[in-house]
């Protein structure tokens, strides 16, 4: 059922809250978001690096979302503790597929100056893949068949330079796009066995400071311009997402806790309605709304929205596009009823409260408060 407050509200005369925008960074490169103390300048601002924002000294709604739905004991390990859980491939390509949709939809500008392509297997049926090939083949050329896989891709192709092979393939798509300097290094971070591959080693900006566009594997790539062509395929999700602002940084300080709190909208338009752009497994409606209540998205947006209105944006409206692309191609948006939003409200706050009283007296406890004995049956 398309909602009537996001409608009305998009034919409204934009206030001018915008106006308030800064710049991340002065002419001089000095951050307008740090006093000439280090400390945080509460306001709204533009072109915040992620790296950047993730390290301002401020609370996040990621932490008031898990805090929210977990214990204080589990955003303890995750947000203040160094314990660190390394992530599959799997569970990387789909996070880099969601990211990088994300930013073809966000930010466009520039992306193919940040990034390439790297080729997929499938696209080289002719090629040689394995090493059980590669041998073969040298075999067939009198050559030796002893040898590392590299060793025999350079082997054979000292012999038969014409040789389709796409080990080679992934190497000379690098060369082109990161740079020489930067394929040098992965090949010997791979040698050292820092990474599993080539690709790997440009993992998490591993190699940023040396590398001229940063590699995608060409399945994600693929995914994130289906994201992106769907997105564009749902006529609201594409008013929604213009005539405003993306990625803006807002900072602002709890009155209640004396907290900093800190957001960054996916996009804001200057009607003042906020979006948050979602990859999801399904744009069901039925399904998306279970994945609100599990991630507790509910939650997310009304913090968002608290700490835009305590920056003086006001935010009333928050809708959610959902982007499914990995068994259909389909965008949905979405908006959570006025009694859910009323509850997320009161469930965020408590968090926020939750939180000032952690931090004061250091005890992050878990399911229960006081180490109370818990009588349990079934």
């Amino acid at each position: 059922m398309a909602s009537a407050n996001l409608k009305v509200q998009e034919t409204e005369k934009p206030t001018e809250w915008f106006n308030t925008i800064l710049p991340a960074y002065d002419d001089l490169g000095n951050p307008n978001f740090l006093d000439s103390n280090g400390d945080l300048v509460e306001g709204i601002y533009s072109g915040v690096p992620n790296s950047v924002y993730h390290e301002l000294d401020a609370h996040s709604s990621s932490l008031i979302k898990e805090l929210a739905k977990n214990t204080p004991a589990h955003v303890f390990r995750q947000y203040f503790s160094n314990e660190e859980r390394k992530r599959t491939a799997a569970q990387r390509n789909t996070l880099d597929t969601g990211t990088y949709g994300h930013e073809l939809i966000l930010e466009p500008i520039g992306f193919y100056d940040r990034y390439f392509r790297v080729p997929l297997a499938i696209e080289y049926p002719t090629a040689l893949h394995t090493s059980a090939e590669l041998k073969d083949a040298l075999k067939a050329a009198g050559q030796k068949v002893s040898g590392t896989k590299s060793e025999l891709v350079k082997r054979l192709l000292d012999a038969k330079p014409n040789t389709l092979i796409f080990d080679d393939l992934i190497a000379k798509s690098i060369i082109k796009g990161a740079g020489v300097k930067a394929y040098n290094e992965a090949v010997k971070m791979v040698e050292d066995n820092k990474c599993s591959s080539l690709l790997a080693a440009f993992n998490d900006g591993a190699l940023s400071h040396i590398t001229h566009k940063t590699p995608i594997d060409g399945l994600v790539w693929d995914d994130a311009h289906r994201i992106l062509d769907t997105f564009k395929s749902h006529a609201r999700a594409k008013r929604l997402i213009s005539n405003g602002f993306a990625e803006l940084t807002v900072i602002a300080r709890d009155p209640d806790s004396g907290l900093m709190l800190k957001v960054k909208f996916d996009y804001i338009n200057k009607h003042a309605i906020a979006s948050d752009v979602k990859s999801t497994r399904s744009a069901n409606p039925n399904k998306f709304r279970f994945q609100c209540r599990d991630l507790r998205y509910d939650v997310q947006e009304s913090f968002y929205k608290y700490v835009a209105n305590l920056a003086g944006i006001p935010v009333k409206l928050f809708a959610f596009i959902g982007v499914e692309y990995l068994e259909a191609d389909i965008c949905e948006v979405f908006e959570l009823k006025r009694t859910r939003q009323m509850i997320a409200h009161n469930d965020m706050k408590k968090a926020i409260a939750t939180l000032k009283e952690c931090l004061d007296s250091e005890n992050w406890y878990g399911y229960t408060k006081n180490d109370e004995v818990v009588v349990i049956d079934w």
